[in-house]
């Protein structure tokens, strides 16, 4: 068994990194995971468990940096034909997360923040869920053994009322079939009556992402957005939902310092609301339109990402506050970031 150390930086350097190249002699027995919405929309990904860490990795069918290899461990994984991680497991998806239905329900938004490819991602696909069809997903995954919770997000192609009204309207119904079950919501919040609305559906936790750890660089990645107003919404979400029932993104990689992003940590969690550190994915769609208005100084370094993760972790602590509470969303799936208090 590695360090703990060891297998957290690699976790680390895997997510910074590159894509994972699948040969044709490794049989997938699971349906892989698309994401729809954010930075990752469109790509085909898979989980991978190693040392009781989870990590999502974009695939391809013909290169990658990471390889896939059999071995008397069941499968390793390779790093530029060197070995990387040994005895790795993969992770089936209930609906793009492990024990959860993540539902996008509308595939689409004129919102046309830099760094989402939600609209880069939909090639004719449909690009609305009807409250049936997004039932019906979630109702399927509920008969996989390992179903635990759902959560539900939304692009905006016509208004944020129209919006909350969707999503509060399959939350109710979720609610009437699954008393007990835990539902995350994860809308664009424009007044304070469209958290009630939520809370009342029946929703127990929510995300209201601030995206970027300054409000220039918000200006500049969300022009159709109020950085003021999402501040607000996340203390009003705090009132409503109470404290360590509510997280927000907070985008690294996009030019910030690492004492903006401490601050953003800080304010929040000062509010009672939890960070969500998530590294930048940049790839064909986005990266022209990010480097075009911020310059070429974006990404992040697997280093700067540990350092910044422990200070996270600190600073949750000081105020109380832990990402083991949350049963829904992006902390118990563990995937796509480190994740203090369960990654390290």
């Amino acid at each position: 068994m590695e360090d703990k150390e060891i297998i957290l930086r690699k976790k680390a350097e895997m997510i910074c990194s590159g894509k994972l190249f699948i040969p044709s002699d490794i049989t997938i027995p699971f349906p892989l995971s698309k994401s729809s919405a954010g930075p990752g929309a469109g790509s085909e990904s898979i989980v991978l468990s190693f040392s009781g860490m989870r990590v999502k990795v974009p695939i391809s069918r013909e290169s990658g940096e990471f390889q896939l290899r059999r071995s008397e461990n069941g499968l390793d994984l390779l790093r530029n034909g060197e070995p990387f991680i040994s005895g790795v497991s993969l992770v089936p998806t209930v609906c793009h997360s492990p024990g959860q239905a993540f539902i996008t329900l509308t595939r689409a938004c004129r919102m046309n923040c830099l760094f989402c490819t939600i609209n880069d991602s939909l090639h004719g696909r449909k690009s609305e869920l009807s409250a049936d069809d997004a039932y019906a997903l979630i109702s399927s995954a509920s008969k996989k053994p390992n179903f635990q919770a759902v959560a539900i997000t939304s692009g905006i192609t016509t208004t944020v009322e129209d919006q909350i009204e969707r999503i509060a309207e399959l939350v109710r119904r979720i609610r009437r079939s699954f008393p007990v079950i835990p539902i995350g919501v994860e809308p664009l919040i424009t007044d304070r009556g469209q958290i009630r609305i939520l809370k009342d559906a029946g929703a127990t936790e929510i995300k209201i992402n601030i995206e970027a750890a300054s409000k220039k660089i918000f200006r500049k990645v969300c022009p159709a957005r109020d950085y003021d107003l999402t501040l607000e919404a996340i203390r009003w979400a705090v009132d409503e939902f109470g404290k360590n029932l509510v997280t927000s993104n907070i985008i690294v990689g996009l030019g910030e310092s690492d004492e903006e992003v401490l601050e953003s940590i800080e304010t929040l969690a000062e509010i009672g609301a939890v960070g969500n550190l998530r590294a930048i994915r940049i790839n064909e769609f986005n990266r022209d339109r990010l480097s075009d208005v911020l310059g070429k100084n974006i990404g992040i370094k697997p280093d700067r990402l540990l350092a910044l993760g422990k200070h996270h972790r600190e600073i949750l602590r000081r105020h109380d506050l832990s990402t083991e509470r949350f049963r829904t969303m992006c902390f118990p799936c563990g995937c796509c970031d480190l994740v203090p208090g369960m990654d390290f």
